[in-house]
């Protein structure tokens, strides 16, 4: 089984060979007919109609991406608002208490957003 450096060798002495018989015979000439016949088929309206497929296609392809991005925005506006500018008071508890009640309380304000976004995204897309 050959190294990867063997291989390298090996493309590197069949880079030189190309290189060497270039030099010696020069370049092949494309046929004289072959700029006419390239010519006539970009022409054709089968090869305009999968140019303009290709072009409508990146033109969709950026339209859903914004609708991505925007979402996104969107989805993260949401969630900005949704947590609490500051803590509610409670009375005093042990501190791994107070945290993991307040993990809930947090927990529980995000379930309830991601569900509204779903919710509404469902109406949007008329689900």
């Amino acid at each position: 089984m050959s190294t990867r450096y063997e291989k390298i060798k090996e493309l590197d002495a069949y880079t030189e060979q190309l290189i060497r018989q270039v030099e010696a015979e020069g370049l092949i000439k494309a046929p004289a007919h072959m700029k006419q016949e390239i010519l006539e088929r970009s022409g054709r309206m089968d090869y305009q109609l999968a140019v303009t497929t290709k072009r409508v296609s990146r033109q969709m392809q950026l339209f859903f991406y914004s609708l991505k991005v925007g979402a996104a925005v969107a989805t993260a506006l949401f969630l900005l608002f949704m947590v609490p500018k500051e803590l509610p008071k409670t009375e005093p508890m042990a501190p791994g208490e107070a945290a993991r009640q307040q993990e809930e309380t947090l927990n529980r304000r995000l379930n309830r957003g991601m569900q509204e976004i779903n919710q509404m995204l469902n109406d949007m897309m008329g689900l």
